[in-house]
């Protein structure tokens, strides 16, 4: 039996246990809070424009279809400033104060949040509560600026953005014009007071996450590097905030996110200086994209960037510009691209826009259907698969050997930061030239069966002809199969349209590609010398099969 230690025996035992715990805390530095590989945004709105009459019961039954196994995070959007806020406030303005007038949506937007009311914490407590239950973390996510209802005359806007009306970034930006300028302390003030009282209000969220994507507009042309301490100083408050309010509660930290445009350079061209909060280690993750779904993420100018090791998710939309929105085969590849190129992790923004076109099909009267489905009649794609990817896209090694159809230069519009950047173009005048489209793709493509690459050579005409290069490296022409649209495409059979196109079809051998980076060429070997439009290489498309 052991005797008793005295004062002095227990207060040296004390010390020394005290200092090994620091050597071992030492050598396995406290863990920072994640948001994990795979988080999915919701926009707020879907589930409440998904039927009448809608109870917990039914969200709940629209939460559970998304938030499966390999879902990590749900970021769900509570407001920006141009809204009227779907909960009380005493910074913004409660939707209750706004008349729904006779527009039959926002009726039925009103009336589902008026039925979830009883509920603790209504809507928005609801559905903190019923994602936790379901195992998910819970970002509490903001539009930092959105052009959704910026007009005078629009009855959804909000007070605060007609008080502030004179302070937008006005017509240079477009249908973006009546974001607020943050150059003025007003518009930041009241960003961060609506974040501050809403964590107040629901602290049993995840966290935060600043949407600087859904417009991500903050200040005047050439004036975002100049106005990116102003943003920085924000998000520094914020973290404070939520610092203060976390040690209050005793409880975890509380994650910061933001969702920032595709390239550092992108992003500080609008005021977001990403490298100062890595190094202050303000924010626990990134996610980097455009607006529009993008298979292309140059991660790696991220990961060169944030020398501090804030991670890095890959932003992926919903759908390209095309309006043709994802499916399973799709979202893997989008995911196998971003972890080729370093991503952390994936993205999902608008995932339950899906649900906007399943419910555009009549079902029974007596139902409220909480089920994607298949739409391949109506010219989408069998949604009734896509929930399958959430629970693969998380894991890179999960999508290994799986078929994948990867999407590439969808759009000749790339005025804003929401759209792919590239392009393919060629100017018939130019006495020599070629169309050059750079596309990624890191699959291991050795045990696929099938590997096609499509695309659109358009405003051409039947008897033009192009030499194809890939890598370099000729394709033969019995590799490759000719069609011709002389009609083009307008919207009776697409949401975009197209000129007159010619569509070529080529079957690779795995060698032809490189796993990274390629580069296929398009050279014109007969061309009408009486046509000037130029020549738009579209709709690239790479599909690899398995099974």
């Amino acid at each position: 039996m052991s005797l008793p230690l005295n004062r002095r025996e227990f207060l040296q035992t004390s010390a020394a246990c005290a200092a090994a715990t620091m050597v071992l805390a030492g050598d396995q530095p406290a863990k920072l809070p994640s948001p994990g590989s795979l988080i999915l945004n919701d926009d707020g709105y879907v589930f409440l424009l998904t039927s009448d009459d809608l109870t917990k019961a039914d969200l709940k039954r629209y939460l559970q279809s998304y938030c499966r196994p390999g879902v990590d995070t749900v970021a769900y959007c509570v407001g920006d400033m141009s809204w009227p806020t779907l909960y009380p406030s005493k910074v913004g303005v409660h939707y209750k104060l706004v008349s729904a007038g006779d527009d039959i949506r926002r009726i039925r937007i009103h009336k589902n949040v008026d039925n979830l009311e009883s509920e603790s914490g209504g809507y928005f407590g609801s559905v903190i509560s019923l994602v936790r239950e379901l195992g998910k973390k819970v970002l509490a996510s903001f539009r930092m600026n959105d052009a959704h209802f910026t007009s005078l005359d629009n009855p959804n806007v909000s007070e605060f953005w007609k008080q502030q009306a004179k302070r937008t970034l006005g017509p240079v930006y477009g249908y973006y014009g009546g974001c607020l300028n943050y150059e003025f302390e007003e518009v930041r003030q009241h960003i961060h007071d609506r974040i501050v009282e809403f964590a107040a209000m629901f602290p049993d969220i995840d966290g935060i996450e600043l949407d600087c994507m859904r417009s991500p507009y903050f200040f005047p042309p050439d004036k975002g590097k100049h106005g990116a301490p102003l943003f920085t100083e924000l998000v520094r408050k914020l973290k404070s905030a939520l610092s203060d309010q976390a040690k209050r509660l005793n409880r975890p930290e509380y994650l910061l996110t933001v969702n920032v445009p595709l390239t550092p350079e992108l992003a500080m061209t609008s005021g977001l200086d990403v490298a100062a909060w890595d190094s202050e280690k303000l924010v626990h993750a990134i996610s980097a994209g455009t607006y529009n779904a993008y298979m292309n993420h140059p991660l790696e100018q991220w990961k060169k960037l944030l020398t501090h090791g804030t991670p890095v998710l890959a932003y992926v939309g919903c759908s390209p510009h095309d309006g043709q929105y994802l499916g399973l085969e799709e979202y893997r590849a989008a995911a196998a691209n971003a972890y080729g190129a370093g991503a952390d992790g994936v993205y999902l923004f608008n995932y339950p826009c899906l649900f906007e076109l399943a419910m555009q099909r009549s079902s029974d009267i007596a139902e409220v259907p909480m089920n994607l489905i298949d739409l391949r009649t109506n010219g989408q794609r069998d949604f009734g698969r896509a929930a399958q990817a959430l629970d693969e896209i998380g894991k890179p090694a999960s999508l290994k050997g799986k078929n994948k159809h990867y999407l590439f230069y969808p759009t000749r519009v790339q005025k804003y930061r929401h759209h792919d950047p590239d392009q393919a173009s060629l100017d018939r005048s130019a006495e020599k030239g070629n169309l050059t489209a750079r596309f990624r793709c890191f699959e291991e493509l050795a045990a696929a069966k099938s590997i096609k690459l499509k695309f659109k050579l358009e405003n051409t005409v039947r008897s033009e002809r192009f030499s194809l290069r890939l890598n370099g490296q000729p394709i033969a022409e019995k590799q490759t199969t000719l069609r011709y649209a002389s009609n083009g495409r307008d919207t009776r059979m697409h949401t975009v349209t197209l000129e007159p196109y010619l569509e070529y079809e080529v079957v690779l051998n795995p060698s032809q590609l490189k796993s990274g980076e390629n580069a296929l060429e398009a050279t014109p070997t007969k061309l009408r010398p009486d046509l000037k439009p130029k020549i738009h290489l579209l709709e690239l498309e790479l599909s690899a099969v398995y099974a």
